[in-house]
């Protein structure tokens, strides 16, 4: 994240690079929201000092710096302060459900217009091929794991494992990962330390491990054998997970099409167990 970066390298700064940076550090949600103009005259610098201070730390000037701020400082925010921030409240009814609406068709649209379809593929082909799929969630993720892992029951004939809870629940579950298996992870902000701790032992144990998150700013992103980004923006509420759903959903799909007779096969019999399941119900309740 940027404010650790700059929070890590500030011994080593310039005397002027470091009265910049001291200043972002201690007031970086307003240097997010003001110009660079602004901020020249805050800090008492040159625009041009700001330009290279943003430059020395990786980012191409002052505006990718403004950006990167934003989106750290939109991550923080706890429900309670999005919901006190939102100028929802003062719209309409029917105005503020369009803007809400409008939201999450952009998560939609952005998710999916920056889904990289080679690595969604490899994902699926590395699912159908891997010895146990194990699929872990912490907080909200944790329920749409289960999701998952009950659409992939019903399409693959493979062993799969949630794993969520805490390190003395999921444990004995994930030290039985191997080399050829495979890890999904979905972690959304705030990056829980379990998932961090689950990608460590699974990158350790060399198995395959595929992340789901929203940027690169993920503690996981650089460990990942593959990463699939979901929009996340939410007007009040700390994540949306519309975009999370849809690429699920979509490698559900590839993987029962990478065996389609297989996968009919499957689900046929689970059509046929439930249908028996509800039969031995019903004859139950007429019994009493």
């Amino acid at each position: 994240m940027i404010l650790e970066k700059i929070r890590e390298t500030l011994p080593e700064m310039t005397p002027l690079n470091r009265k910049i940076a001291s200043y972002i550090l201690d007031h970086g949600q307003s240097v997010g929201l003001s110009s660079i103009y602004a901020m020249s005259e805050k800090i008492g610098v040159s625009n041009a000092s700001l330009i290279r201070f943003a430059r020395s730390i990786g980012m191409k000037g002052y505006s990718d710096l403004k950006h990167a701020l934003q989106e750290e400082i939109k991550q923080r925010l706890s429900p309670y302060e999005k919901i006190a921030l939102s100028e929802l409240g003062t719209l309409p009814g029917d105005a503020r459900l369009r803007k809400m609406i409008q939201n999450e068709e952009n998560n939609l649209r952005r998710t999916l217009d920056g889904l990289a379809l080679g690595t969604l593929e490899g994902i699926a082909t590395a699912i159908c091929k891997a010895n146990k799929v194990f699929i872990s969630g912490f907080g909200v993720s944790c329920h749409l794991a289960r999701v998952f892992e009950y659409s992939l029951l019903g399409t693959l004939n493979a062993e799969i494992a949630v794993i969520s809870g805490s390190v003395s629940d999921f444990t004995p579950s994930l030290k039985t990962f191997g080399p050829k298996d495979v890890m999904i992870l979905l972690t959304f902000p705030p990056y829980s330390d379990e998932g961090l701790t689950v990608a460590t032992f699974a990158r350790r144990r060399e198995g395959k491990l595929f992340l789901f998150t929203n940027s690169a700013q993920c503690p996981v992103y650089p460990i990942a054998d593959g990463v699939v980004t979901c929009e996340n923006n939410s007007l009040l509420l700390s994540n949306s997970f519309v975009g999370l759903v849809a690429v699920l959903q979509l490698l559900v799909n590839m993987v029962c099409l990478k065996d389609k007779n297989a996968s009919m096969k499957i689900r046929r019999e689970v059509a046929e167990m439930e249908r028996r399941g509800y039969e031995s119900a019903r004859n139950q309740e007429k019994r009493k």
